[in-house]
């Protein structure tokens, strides 16, 4: 099931909220980027680990940070991110795709080898975290599969709202597509690990200086067991999580 599978990195810089969040400096020559590629690269898989930017200069610095850690990389339409997705794939001869975004640092590792472990061929396979989808909470900490074949279909119907968000047109789907999540539970929904805000930045790097620095394999669970120790962090994050909620 998982021949020709690739893990395939969203990342770009002009970020509306905070430009270059991901290639921001957090400690020397340390940016969260880094410490992103740095912990995929442990990762017990020999899948291809490719940073997929845009094809615009503004991304060109992304490409050395793809020569500095030894993966590749790929660029192709700024915009329409499905197609890149797609493009990307089909250029590396992948059909199944381990997709990550730029914006979650702090990704658990055992979850997606476990999500890897647990796929069996579907169109879409994900975490549902307290019955939500993953890419729709503020977790930061999961990642999903699609099908090459899932993508195209979707590019096929041409319809806008599906080519920023790259997989929202298949999972809110499952009566045309094979859909299947892995429940977890959350118990504190105030924990926001994901990167978009300059308040995200400076709580992400507050956790790095006193918490990942030295536990750079912790996984989810002891993130959070540490962020409920900061009664600050945690008054922070439920700020940043209002303020954010559409």
């Amino acid at each position: 099931m998982l021949e020709r599978t690739g893990i395939i990195i969203q990342a770009r810089i002009s970020s509306t909220r905070l430009p270059k969040k991901i290639i921001l400096e957090i400690d020397e020559q340390i940016t969260f980027l880094d410490i992103l590629l740095g912990k995929l690269k442990k990762l017990k898989t020999n899948f291809p680990i490719i940073l997929a930017t845009s094809n615009l200069s503004v991304d060109d610095v992304l490409v050395e940070f793809a020569s500095k850690h030894k993966i590749q990389f790929y660029r192709g339409s700024e915009e329409n991110v499905l197609k890149r997705f797609i493009d990307c794939a089909e250029e590396n001869n992948l059909n199944t795709i381990v997709r990550v975004c730029s914006d979650n640092p702090f990704i658990d590792l055992n979850y997606i080898q476990k999500i890897i472990t647990n796929y069996k061929g579907e169109d879409y396979l994900s975490y549902k975290i307290n019955n939500s989808p993953s890419i729709l909470t503020h977790f930061g900490f999961f990642t999903e599969i699609v099908s090459l074949n899932a993508l195209k279909k979707i590019a096929s119907k041409k319809d806008n709202q599906c080519i920023e968000h790259v997989t929202n047109c298949i999972y809110k789907n499952p009566n045309h597509f094979n859909v299947r999540f892995l429940e977890e539970n959350i118990l504190n929904n105030d924990i926001r690990c994901t990167l978009d805000t300059k308040g995200d930045f400076e709580i992400l790097k507050d956790i790095y200086f006193n918490f990942i620095k030295e536990n750079p394999n912790a996984g989810y669970l002891e993130i959070i067991k540490y962020i409920e120790t900061r009664n600050d962090l945690l008054v922070a994050m439920k700020k940043i999580i209002k303020e954010n909620t559409k």
